[in-house]
This record gives structure tokens, sequence and C-alpha cells, in this order.
């Protein structure tokens, strides 16, 4: 009986380790890990011109490969590559893919990633490089609703952005990607107004 007490207290404690590890690996971080990135400074490699971070004994923990690296908060840190943003962890690991064409709406993404936000409730417009249309990415650099508009807007505080069709007019839509005031207006400022008169 008490070796099955035993092994019951062990397996618990070994579960409870082992989700807290998953867990700072990815956005939250525990009180050691955020120890550990409190050693970590963001360099430039005069060698190469690329950012990476040291140790505070000088020595590479994460190689210098960034064209841009900011130093880690909560376990996050904001780089570039290949001329995009994306958000790492202390290992090195994406966070958040190199997706987003301005630091700003990546440190925004980060934000909304601490605050524990769900996906999909923070949306930022972005322009797909191989279709040249836009879509919105959540805080998580996904696509929530896929490229498929001609132009668009970011959404507001109560979840509404004008868009586009390919070939179409103005519109808003809502973060379901539901139409809620149909795309007939000549241009976006139109369709704010429409949307501002109706929200009085």
């Amino acid at each position: 009986m008490m070796k099955r007490i035993l092994f019951l207290l062990v397996s618990g404690w070994l579960i409870v380790s082992c989700t807290q590890l998953l867990y700072t690996a990815y956005p939250a971080v525990g009180n050691q890990m955020q120890s550990v990135t409190r050693h970590m400074t963001a360099t430039e490699d005069p060698a190469t011109g690329l950012y990476g971070y040291l140790s505070d004994y000088g020595l590479w923990v994460i190689a210098p490969t960034y064209q841009d690296a900011q130093n880690f908060h909560d376990g996050m840190a904001r780089v570039k590559t290949g001329g995009r943003y994306g958000i790492i962890n202390p290992l090195g690991q994406w966070i958040v893919q190199p997706v987003f064409d301005w630091a700003l709406s990546c440190d925004q993404a980060a934000a909304s990633i601490r605050k524990g936000r769900m996906a999909g409730i923070e949306l930022w417009l972005m322009e797909d490089p191989a279709t040249e249309l836009y879509g919105y990415l959540n805080h998580f650099g996904a696509w929530h609703i896929t490229p498929q508009y001609e132009d668009g807007g970011e959404f507001d505080s109560d979840g509404f952005a004008v868009a586009k069709p390919v070939g179409g007019q103005w519109g808003i839509i809502n973060r379901q990607n539901e139409w809620v005031i149909q795309p007939n207006f000549n241009n976006r400022y139109e369709a704010q107004n429409a949307l501002s008169r109706l929200k009085r």
C-alpha cells in the first residue's frame, strides 16, 4: 500500500514538473526560465553584422543569425530574419514565426500573448507575398482570415474592419469574416462612416 502511495506521489510530481517544462518553452514562462533570460544579452556579431544572444560569460547561447534582436521580456524576444519579425523563446525556438512586416505589430502580438488572450481576439492585417492578397494574422502568426482581400484595414476595438474583395468595393467584416456591411461603398471612408453611424 505504501509503495502504491509513493508511486502515485512521484508520478504526480513528474507530471506537474514535465507540464511546467512544456509551458515554459511556449508562452508561459516559469521563474527558472526568466532567471536564465536575465543572463542573456542581444548582441551584434561584428564579423557578420548579425545578432544573437550572449551569456554573461560572453559565450553565444543563441547563435548570431538574426538581422535584428531585442532582449528577452517575459521569456519572449522579438527578432528579425528575412526582413520579417517573429518571436523566439530562450531556447531559440519560434513562438511566433517571422511573418510580421512591422516590429510594432510583432510587439503587439507579444503583448496579446502575455495577456493570455485567445487567438483571434486581436488580428493584424498582412499581405501574403505569394498571392499579393490581404488576410489577418492572429498573435501566433497564423492566418485567422486567409488572404482573400484586395485591400483592408485593421480591426477596431469592437471587432470590425474595412475590407475590399478582389474586383469589388468596400464593406465591413467582423472577426468571423462575415460581412456586417455589404461591400458596396466606393471607398474605405464611406464604409467606415457608415459603420460609425450604425454604432451611434
